[in-house]
């Protein structure tokens, strides 16, 4: 009796888990296609020397986001744990058929969580380099551009690694999670491309495998985390010795984009970091609170940026008064001449 009560909470579980995996990445998905045009429109259409290059990295940042999105939806992962394991895999959509370009794809998309944190970094690298005058933000700025492609294709090249290699689900971890696997889904985890972690009740080459994937994928995210917490640091020290130099309209809009750049941080942190850790760690059924916090700050970053900005806040205000986003434009524009 009791058993059976389980199984279909377990069912009943899954019901839900398949709503939030087929459906919220779609809505993300179409809130970050109507918000990051609006924010990429908003940075290109205000005063050049306003931002100046850094406008470049914000569409970078904007191009991610859609990409991001649109991946989120095309190779939906499903999440899950059974009593010491964890296991991420192809659940729905075009690419569930287990085949090595598949797994590929599976690889691909959670590299891109961490390719986030690269974006970020380079936002971070980027103002600190402006505040020193440096000419990698002015003149040779194709090179830090350069250098931001080569920062990002390493986050992502050596995440890709991490879950190919320690982070593969083996034939060990699919039969420890059968029997579960089948109850609730019909199906045979053999069967799937999986990335997964046993921390006990496995084999020693399996647990060490699984702690080698999880200590990794940590230190890699800690490692970010801690940069741009000195580079924040080293930034506000720097403001600070202007401050008495500068004018108080650059010292004020300097202020500004640091403190945007550190709400567009915590926020991947929040709902990014801290999700994966929550697996990583603790198994438990915290399922869907990851799939939603990985899908959503595509959509909240670029809202939290044009929120935080005065400059993009009065653009906002202006259009829910009855205005256009053009007339608020021209309007922001003649103000910052």
């Amino acid at each position: 009796m009791f058993g059976y009560v389980g199984v279909n909470k377990k069912r009943e579980t899954v019901m839900f888990d398949d709503w939030v995996f087929q459906y919220l990445p779609k809505i993300f998905c179409g809130l970050a296609f109507f918000v990051n045009p609006i924010f990429i429109y908003m940075i290109f259409s205000e005063n050049t020397k306003k931002f100046g290059n850094y406008r470049f990295l914000l569409l970078f940042f904007a191009l991610f986001n859609l990409t991001y999105s649109v991946v989120n939806v095309v190779v939906p992962l499903d999440i899950h744990s059974y009593r010491y394991c964890f296991f991420l895999f192809l659940k729905h959509g075009w690419f569930v058929e287990p085949s090595e370009f598949h797994f590929n794809l599976l690889v691909a998309r959670c590299s891109l969580v961490a390719a986030s944190y690269a974006i970020l970094l380079i936002h971070f690298i980027y103002r600190y380099l402006a505040i020193h005058n440096s000419k990698f933000t002015g003149e040779k700025f194709h090179l830090y551009m350069t250098f931001s492609v080569l920062v990002f294709a390493m986050y992502f090249g050596v995440w890709h690694a991490i879950c190919y290699y320690p982070g593969r689900a083996n034939v060990e971890i699919k039969k420890y999670i059968r029997d579960d696997f089948r109850e609730i889904y019909g199906s045979d985890s053999i069967d799937f491309n999986m990335l997964g972690a046993l921390f006990n009740e496995g084999s020693k080459e399996t647990t060490f495998q699984s702690w080698v994937a999880v200590i990794l994928w940590s230190s890699l995210s800690t490692i970010s985390i801690v940069m741009f917490l000195v580079l924040a640091v080293m930034i506000i020290k720097k403001l600070n010795k202007m401050a008495p130099n500068a004018s108080r309209k650059t010292a004020k809009f300097q202020v500004e984009l640091l403190r945007a750049l550190v709400v567009q941080t915590v926020i991947p942190i929040f709902i990014s970091f801290s999700p994966c850790l929550l697996s990583w760690y603790s198994p438990i059924g915290i399922n869907n609170i990851e799939a939603m916090a990985l899908g959503v700050f595509a959509f909240v970053d670029p809202v939290a940026i044009l929120l935080c900005l005065p400059i993009f806040r009065n653009k906002i205000f202006r259009v829910c008064r009855g205005g256009s986003i053009l007339e608020s434009a021209k309007s922001s524009t003649v103000q910052t001449n």
